[in-house]
């Protein structure tokens, strides 16, 4: 994630900006695309989220001398330097498309949620399972368990707990974010 804040009068020629350092960065190896999120409410700086498959491939991009030549036409356009932040690990599962965290919420916080999201998965999940599985030997039981249990709880279960507990895991968060491309 990336943040600025932009002088005024300068929001066209930083959204143009954007367009091509987005589009330069989707050219580099295994680029997942860029989500731009406009100022708003008391947000006042724009925030790129671009995405890799790989620390590896975002390094090279952060590295390139391609994206230095982009962040050198900024200068005039800018108030300040940059403030990256990167995810690549569980704090993921505590970020919604439209909403950008400047931080992960406090480990503490993120362990209660994982909490209550898991048990039930698996204490529902676990009786449906063990009838369809009773064939399988044990150590592959447990893996395909696993493997459903955490589908569901990245593309179900945590994106819902993420909505219902938002205010509780970023307090000082406006929530109201408009997203563009």
């Amino acid at each position: 994630m990336f943040a600025r804040r932009v002088r005024a009068g300068f929001e066209a020629q930083y959204e143009d900006w954007l367009r091509g350092i987005s589009q330069a960065s989707s050219e580099f190896p295994g680029n997942q695309g860029t989500t731009v999120l406009q100022p708003s409410g008391d947000r006042d700086e724009y925030i790129a989220i671009t995405q890799f498959d790989s620390a590896e491939n975002l390094e090279r991009w952060l590295c390139s001398s391609e994206r230095g030549s982009w962040l050198a036409k900024l200068e005039s356009i800018t108030l300040d330097h940059e403030e990256v932040t990167s995810l690549t690990g569980m704090e993921r599962w505590f970020t919604l498309p439209n909403r950008a965290m400047a931080q992960p919420p406090p480990r503490y916080k993120s362990a209660i949620l994982v909490l209550l999201g898991l048990y039930p998965t698996v204490m529902l999940l676990d009786p449906v399972l063990s009838s369809l599985l009773v064939a399988l030997p044990n150590p592959l039981r447990v893996l395909v368990s696993l493997m459903a249990s955490v589908i569901i709880m990245v593309w179900f279960v945590m994106p819902q707990l993420t909505r219902l507990f938002f205010r509780w895991l970023y307090p000082r968060h406006k929530p109201r974010l408009t997203s563009s491309e």
